[in-house]
């Protein structure tokens, strides 16, 4: 019996062996169809074929974000490239026919000045004597013949100077157009067009991440099989706060384990990390061609015509856009080092200089410390002429957005009510990020400690300035009012508790 165990166990051992190896192997062969799968696409694009859209959805498993957008932008630029073929083809076909026309009309010229010239010779012939008419006749033909080429040489020099002069008018007129169009778009920057187009970054970008949104069947096939995570600080489902998203709850959005209301963040859509597939960039490609010629524009943008007012509003939707981009380009970070490096990329083309988020952010939405101290950079100092705001705004912590779980909502600021939606932003985030503990503490995000000295001179004179920003009919006030009455005997900030940063994926904003 032994012996027979003995073979049975081997025997299960080489069935084990035989099924990790056919496992293997149908793994390898997955993995060599999606290798061939690219390796097409790739061929395809190298031979100048275009790859359409649903061709590369379908293989998206196998092709990498970057490659489907690389090929759809070679499949679009081989278009443009064949339209300007075409193009060119005309311009040359149109060159040589005027060059044609020229000859023609030069020759005729000649031939005219050349008639002209015999019959004037022929008409004095007959009235005058006839010694002149021998004299005449004694003319070499040669003599003659010079004449009328002289004559059309003068003709055709009169000719290209005229065409010159005509040429010379010209260019000074298309200066003259070109001035008074400068002018015009000086004009429309006055009116505010600057914002409009950050406007316009912002709204589209948000359309783009709407359309990575996995769709809500996917979603929740996947609730259904995946294991329920036990989570803490969410608050149960049946709380009166809870608001849903494709799928996905939002009851508290900074995981602060608050009894009372979170205010409007409620009603925000809450886009992370899981409910985005950037596979779905394929569908994104009309919204991204827009969104290169709204980023072209800007690199021609004027911006010292602009009031306060607007450069606030154009400087906080082009910081948040310049962020929204990178995740597209760079993808999502996992730690906060990678969402510095993701800042540092975060750049834009505005009016000709190349700036990225921090630069945007410390150079000229913030005034810097070194300011305070006499030290100046020159390249600060030169951006912040330039582009500066002047003075300081402190309510910009609550309207800059990182894209992580620690940032305030995304939203878009317009130049005509920037100071009333930062006082809003401003409300909303204190709302939904402080709060009063069981254990009687107070709950502050890290993002209020680090610009703490905008708004307070420390952790006491901070907690009073959140109280009296609260509105009085928001449950918050009520309970901070409570808190401080309690506690009016032990130091407030030994009662506080500061909330880490958490660099995290995370977009949170109203529908637009």
């Amino acid at each position: 019996m032994k012996f027979e165990e003995l073979l049975m166990l081997k025997e299960e051992e080489r069935n084990q062996k035989k099924l990790q190896l056919e496992a293997e192997v149908a793994q390898l062969q997955e993995i060599l169809e999606n290798e061939q799968k690219l390796n097409a696409v790739l061929h395809r694009a190298l031979h100048g074929s275009f790859v359409c859209h649903s061709c590369l959805s379908s293989s998206s498993s196998s092709v990498s974000l970057q490659v489907q957008i690389l090929v759809a932008e070679i499949a679009k630029v081989e278009e443009e490239v064949i339209y300007l073929q075409k193009k060119v083809e005309e311009t040359k076909q149109t060159l040589h026919q005027e060059r044609k026309n020229k000859k023609e009309f030069l020759l005729q010229w000649e031939q005219k000045l050349q008639t002209h010239h015999v019959s004037e010779l022929g008409s004095h012939g007959f009235t005058e004597s006839s010694t002149n008419m021998k004299t005449i006749d004694q003319i070499p033909v040669g003599t003659e013949r010079k004449t009328s080429l002289e004559l059309a040489a003068e003709a055709k020099s009169l000719h290209y100077r005229k065409s010159s002069e005509n040429e010379a008018d010209q260019k000074t007129e298309n200066s003259k157009q070109q001035h008074r169009i400068q002018r015009l778009i000086s004009e429309e920057t006055y009116r505010g067009e600057e914002n409009k187009l950050s406007e316009q970054l912002i709204k589209i970008m948000v359309s783009i991440f709407k359309k990575l949104v996995v769709p809500q069947i996917h979603i929740e096939s996947e609730a259904s099989t995946a294991t329920k995570l036990n989570i803490s600080c969410i608050r149960p489902s049946n709380s009166r706060d809870s608001a849903t998203f494709i799928g996905t709850q939002i009851q508290d959005p900074y995981c602060i384990l608050s009894e009372g209301d979170i205010g409007p963040y409620k009603k925000f859509l809450h886009l992370t990390r899981g409910t985005l597939n950037l596979n779905r960039i394929v569908l994104c490609l009309p919204a991204i061609e827009k969104l290169r010629a709204l980023i072209q524009k800007l690199s021609v943008v004027d911006l010292q015509l602009l009031s306060y007012k607007q450069r606030l509003a154009f400087w906080i939707n082009i910081y948040n856009a310049s962020i929204m981009n990178a995740f597209l380009q760079h993808g999502f970070p996992t730690s906060s080092d990678k969402l510095l490096e993701l800042l540092n990329k975060a750049a834009f083309n505005v009016g000709g200089i190349v700036l990225n988020a921090l630069a945007i952010e410390h150079f000229i939405l913030r005034h810097s410390s070194h300011i305070k101290n006499g030290i100046v950079d020159e390249k600060e100092a030169h951006l912040r002429r330039t582009y500066g705001l002047g003075y300081p705004q402190p309510n910009i912590t609550f309207a800059l957005c990182r894209g992580s779980f620690s940032s305030p909502a995304l939203r878009v600021y317009t130049a005509e009510n920037v100071v009333n939606e930062l006082e809003r932003a401003k409300i909303e985030f204190l709302e939904a990020s402080i709060c009063i503990t069981s254990k009687k503490k107070m709950v502050i995000p890290k993002l209020l400690e680090w610009h703490m000295l905008d708004f307070a001179d420390d952790i006491e004179s901070l907690i009073e300035w959140i109280y009296s920003q609260l509105p009085r009919s928001r449950p918050l006030k009520t309970l901070m009012m409570q808190w401080l009455s309690s506690n009016t005997r032990i130091c407030a900030s030994k009662l506080v508790e500061i909330r880490p940063y958490n660099a995290e994926f995370r977009y949170l904003f109203s529908d637009y």
